[in-house]
């Protein structure tokens, strides 16, 4: 029954692969007129859809968190809500957190004080909307066969990064980081033990840092995409922080049992920083998150090499890698010791000073399907479905190893091997993983 059922959803996640990637979503966009009059001031500002003539209207509601800051809230009186649109404007960001600044931090960065989550989210209309892969799947509904087993626990080392230490006894905590220009220089990229990059509506990217080893403030904190699901949900029962995500999309995340949901809208532990402008100025501490949570530490999700492994002789020496993401180019050079990054012709800096470096850069191709969503622009918000197997390519101590990934469910963790099935093994240290789009040309390398 089992092997019918894997064989089933397996033949299912190739079909709709094929049919969706590429294409264009069949949703209608919102003109201009309807992003200004979701921008209006005051309740019951309507806004006409374009499809069946149904509307949505826009009502302010009080932060559960904050009493004294608005929220914005969407409730749709027709199948196509306004939820279903998302994106990097002005429309879609007051979607997603309070329009008006909360507390600045205190002095030094957040509270050690435990936040406090209350149930709520969600409660999209997803049937009717949703057109994605990863959201239709159970955690242990397989897409592919194993190659390898997956990296062992090694005692002393940190499960995400391979280095030595004492193992802080809490799980993985994920946190989507805006990326947009008004956004940087970031704050915490650079104590994060995997970054994960992520192509949003638009060609724009975003962030899920991923952290374990230490404690830090990040930000700014931006909103979901169902693409997360597949980032997070191997990780064991990792903490998510995020801004707030449309209601189909925070269904679908808030339909994942194993994450613990930890968003801006149903939680403490978030403030403004006065310095920015929203929505590009919403921070949080991973200190009073994990104060709160349950689980210990994180299934490791690479194998690492010992420190004195001679590498010379694996795959092709390497200095710069080129991501062509379709608003974004990126770039790492190979300094010697790390991969440095550089995004829009420049240096990647953090706000605390320094240059965004890795270890290791993974870029991991991944079919791209329509999920039915459209941002105010009417751009296809998409999901890239990050289970099954595909082409990797891993850059590590100034080389270049090509290879694949699989991942045979939503819960496993993803191996890296060389196309003879040899485990592919890291440098111990930051990992930056590109999520780019199969067979899309956008990885160059020398």
């Amino acid at each position: 029954m089992m092997i019918r059922r894997s064989l089933a959803i397996a033949v299912a996640l190739s079909f709709a692969v094929a049919a969706c990637s590429g294409t264009e979503s069949t949703e209608a966009a919102l003109t201009n007129d309807d992003v200004q009059a979701v921008g209006a001031e005051g309740d019951a500002a309507k806004v006409l859809s374009k499809r069946a003539g149904t509307t949505t209207t826009l009502k302010r509601s009080k932060s559960v968190h904050n009493p004294g800051v608005d929220e914005l809230a969407f409730a749709a009186t027709g199948p196509d809500a306004f939820d279903a649109i998302t994106g990097d404007n002005g429309a879609a960001d007051a979607a997603e957190t309070p329009t008006t600044a909360q507390p600045t931090a205190p002095a030094g960065g957040g509270s050690a004080t435990p936040v406090t989550t209350v149930g709520g989210g969600g409660g999209g209309d997803v049937a009717a909307i949703y057109r994605g892969i990863v959201g239709t799947l159970g955690p242990h509904d397989v897409v592919a066969a194993p190659v390898v087993d997956p990296p062992a626990v090694v005692a002393g080392a940190m499960p995400l990064t391979g280095t030595l230490g004492e193992v802080p006894n809490r799980p993985a905590a994920v946190v989507k980081i805006d990326n947009g220009s008004a956004a940087r220089p970031q704050t915490g990229l650079n104590k994060a033990d995997i970054v994960v990059e992520e192509e949003v509506e638009g060609g724009i990217t975003r962030f899920a840092a991923i952290f374990h080893s230490q404690t830090t403030e990040v930000g700014p904190v931006r909103s979901g995409r169902t693409t997360d699901i597949g980032v997070m949900v191997g990780l064991g029962s990792p903490l998510l922080m995020y801004s707030g995500a449309n209601d189909v999309t925070d269904t679908l995340i808030r339909r994942q049992s194993e994450i613990q949901n930890h968003s801006a809208a149903t939680s403490s532990g978030y403030w403004r920083n006065r310095s920015r402008k929203a929505p590009s100025n919403l921070y949080t501490d991973t200190a009073p998150h994990w104060a709160s949570a349950a689980g210990g530490p994180p299934p490791p999700q690479f194998a690492f090499r010992a420190a004195d492994t001679d590498v010379s002789a694996t795959g092709s020496a390497a200095s710069t890698i080129n991501v062509a993401f379709r608003a974004n180019s990126v770039s790492w050079s190979w300094d010697g010791g790390q991969w440095l990054r550089r995004q829009g012709g420049r240096a990647h800096t953090i706000a605390s000073g320094g240059q965004v470096s890795a270890a290791n850069v993974v870029v991991i191709e991944a079919n791209e399907v329509a999920t039915g969503m459209v941002d105010a622009s009417g751009a296809n918000v998409p999901e890239f479905v990050y289970v099954g197997t595909g082409r990797a390519t891993v850059f590590t101590a100034g080389r270049r190893i090509d290879g694949v990934w699989t991942r045979p469910t939503l819960a496993s963790v993803a191996t890296l091997t060389t196309a003879e099935g040899a485990v592919i093994e890291l440098t111990p240290g930051r990992t930056w993983v590109e999520i780019i789009k199969a067979g899309a040309g956008l990885l160059s390398a020398q």
